[in-house]
């Protein structure tokens, strides 16, 4: 028997083609009693589920979470990162689903999020870079296994795969210290979230950790793009007009590239009187002059260990988390130079 067409399944539940493909597919935005209506006919008509041996139905369901919107855009960083989300999942034999939830543009959210809860997939990956504590939680009665990808969920119950944000803020002071600079400061989101929080902190450890004051180290808050940091830096240039540090740790490259062009404009020659260091290693770190100095993120390695944890999980069981951090590598550019002392 030849398996049933969308549109003939359609044809007999009396809905459009696309909320057929949504309610098979597991999709939100079908209420739960037309689902399974649409679930029944399939059936009846010789539509069969491919599943797994615990009953789950075989894919993967990505859910991409915008909080703000400022920081999970369409960035080379994120689309690496999603691409070798779908490579792993393919790997494991595994389709690849993919949700965006826009919460900063209102709506049905929190029947959004609680639909994906109630999916019977092989696991649920959650994009959570901008999540706040009290977003995540509507997510704990997830029925399938959930990781959270891009968020640490320190002191919260979830299985989570992070960069070693600390770890890399570590390395990017280490590399300026190497270079004989004293004076760090460090350029941050103005808009908070965990890998920015974590970053700042493993800043300020690096710092003590090399022997460095703390008391003068500055923080230089920027919107976390290209654009918005170049215009943020300019004010924040014009409105500070004290001793300038011979260095930069910036939490991303989109921010460092960004205040790069407002030094250059403002007439501080990088790396000659100032030097940065980013973070991410994406393919802009090579489109800026100088090239800049970054921390490498490996985006597969993430993308790899996410999937291979969420499909080890076991539903039933939810005690102890696997919260995972992937190393990180630092990538010499152009973008830093070795102070003498006494300029340091």
């Amino acid at each position: 028997m030849a398996k049933p067409k969308v549109r003939e399944i359609a044809a007999i539940a009396n809905v459009s083609p696309a909320t057929v493909s949504n309610a098979l597919n597991g999709k939100p935005g079908v209420s739960k009693a037309v689902a399974d209506r649409i679930l029944t006919i399939a059936r009846e008509m010789g539509y069969h589920y491919q599943e797994d041996s615990a009953g789950r139905k075989n894919y993967v369901r990505l859910v991409v979470y915008r909080s703000s919107g400022t920081v999970l855009m369409d960035t080379v960083f994120f689309a690496e990162l999603i691409e070798s989300v779908q490579e792993e999942c393919k790997r494991a034999g595994m389709e690849l689903m993919v949700t965006h939830i826009n919460a900063y543009r209102g709506g049905e959210t929190l029947q959004h999020v609680q639909e994906i809860c109630r999916e019977d997939c092989c696991g649920i990956l959650l994009l959570g870079t901008e999540m706040q504590k009290e977003e995540l939680a509507a997510f704990s009665a997830c029925h399938a296994p959930l990781v959270v990808l891009d968020n640490a969920c320190a002191f919260e119950p979830f299985h989570s795969v992070v960069m070693d944000n600390e770890g890399a803020a570590y390395l990017a002071v280490k590399q300026l210290y190497d270079h004989g600079h004293r004076r760090i400061d460090h350029i941050t989101s103005s808009f908070a979230f965990s890998n920015i929080e974590e970053r700042q902190n493993g800043y300020y450890s690096a710092l003590r950790r090399l022997g460095l004051s703390t008391h003068d180290a500055r923080l230089w808050k920027v919107s976390p793009s290209i654009e918005g940091a170049y215009q943020d830096m300019k004010t924040l240039l014009e409105t500070n007009k004290g001793t300038m540090p011979t260095a930069f740790f910036a939490a991303n490259d989109l921010m460092a590239i960004g205040c790069m062009r407002a030094l250059q404009e403002a007439g501080y020659r990088v790396p000659e009187d100032v030097s940065v260091v980013g973070m991410d290693d994406t393919s802009v770190c090579l489109a800026c002059t100088p090239q800049l100095t970054t921390i490498h993120v490996y985006r597969r390695q993430l993308a790899m260990t996410a999937i291979r944890t969420l499909l080890s999980l076991v539903p039933e069981t939810r005690e102890g988390y696997n919260q995972i951090r992937v190393t990180v590598d630092t990538v010499c550019r152009d973008s830093v130079s070795t102070v003498k002392g006494e300029q340091r």
